[in-house]
């Protein structure tokens, strides 16, 4: 196996530091199917509050978070309208049609990674035609991933927000990497979070938790939640350990995740330069798309985990870098180097 020295692959990838792992040995647990793990019934409580929500609801995964909150939210036999290169459509092993009886609609994002409101309005207004199946709920992603980490611009988000409304349709938030949008923008959770009636967060992409999600919603809609928790099997017991890990994160690393940033960017740099790699989109945040020659993608990947550098091939023409906390300034520099150099 090809030792990499470098793995930028995905967030994902990251470790737990040794200060995370001391408060993750030190937590209170319980039982959380009772409610009486107190470690994740504060963490619940503090990002239901820094969110304006009235509730948020602790899960193992994100894909798991997604299904929850879009069966919580539709009934068996409605169409979700998503994005075409959403996560939830592309990577979640088709989850809603095998356990929720759902359809996704999907809709072109434009290049700001959003579903264009012309185009919302036109799939919400369709008439009520007996053949067509109800579409009950618009399912944003912020920040987008296969776009290159995009921040999704607010002023467009409202305008959807808005155009749900109207057609009484819910509009549902995947925020597996939001976190990076508080970093960048300033912007605070509870702006962000405004007008959705769901919203996932992701701990284990970006704030350097081995796992960990957690899912927003309103009194109304938990005991639903829980249920359909449950039924996903993410009932979890003595959790408190892992929840442990995600208020540290909160505390420590929340408050420096912009340094992935500065890293996405010194990576972008590099590819500027290379002979063969094509910088694909602006960065926003900590992940990085290049366009390689046609159908070189798995190929070059390939080529860089030789030169211990750990990437993904998203598609036979692209490769995505991501930064995260567990990188140095030294192994990113060498990185954008050997990125600057790659092909020539």
């Amino acid at each position: 196996m090809t030792r990499i020295k470098v793995d930028l692959r995905s967030d994902t990838v990251s470790t737990p530091s040794h200060a995370m792992r001391n408060a993750m040995s030190r937590a209170e647990v319980g039982d959380d199917v009772f409610g009486e793990d107190p470690t994740i019934n504060h963490l619940e409580d503090t990002v239901a509050g820094m969110a304006g929500f009235d509730r948020a609801v602790f899960m193992p995964t994100g894909t798991m978070s997604n299904g929850v909150a879009i069966r919580a939210l539709t009934s068996a036999g409605d169409e979700v309208i998503c994005g075409s290169r959403s996560h939830a459509y592309l990577y979640e092993r088709a989850q809603y049609a095998m356990l929720g009886g759902l359809q996704m609609h999907r809709i072109d994002e434009d290049d700001s990674g959003c579903i264009p409101p012309d185009e919302l309005r036109k799939a919400l207004n369709r008439g009520k035609d007996q053949h067509l199946a109800p579409r009950t709920l618009v399912a944003l992603e912020n920040t987008h991933n296969v776009m290159g980490g995009l921040i999704l611009p607010q002023t467009m988000v409202k305008e959807i927000q808005t155009i749900a409304s109207l057609n009484e349709v819910s509009a549902y938030l995947d925020g597996a990497r939001l976190w990076h949008v508080i970093a960048a923008s300033g912007q605070s959770l509870a702006e962000l979070v405004s007008g959705f009636r769901m919203v996932s967060m992701c701990f284990s992409k970006g704030l350097g938790c081995p796992v960990g999600s957690i899912l927003l919603c309103s009194s109304e809609d938990e005991e639903r939640v829980r249920f359909l928790r449950k039924q996903h099997g993410g009932g979890m017991r003595q959790a408190g350990i892992l929840a442990a890990a995600c208020i540290y994160a909160l505390e420590h690393n929340l408050p420096v995740l912009s340094r992935t940033h500065h890293y996405a960017v010194k990576l972008a740099r590099g590819i500027e330069k290379s002979p063969v790699l094509e910088l694909q989109k602006k960065v926003d945040t900590n992940i990085v798309v290049a366009k390689t020659p046609e159908g070189e993608a798995e190929t070059i990947a390939e080529s860089l985990a030789t030169l211990e550098i750990g990437c993904l091939a998203l598609s036979p023409s692209t490769v995505r870098f991501v930064t995260h906390l567990s990188l140095s300034e030294r192994s990113v520099k060498y990185a954008a180097d050997v990125l600057s150099a790659f092909g020539g």
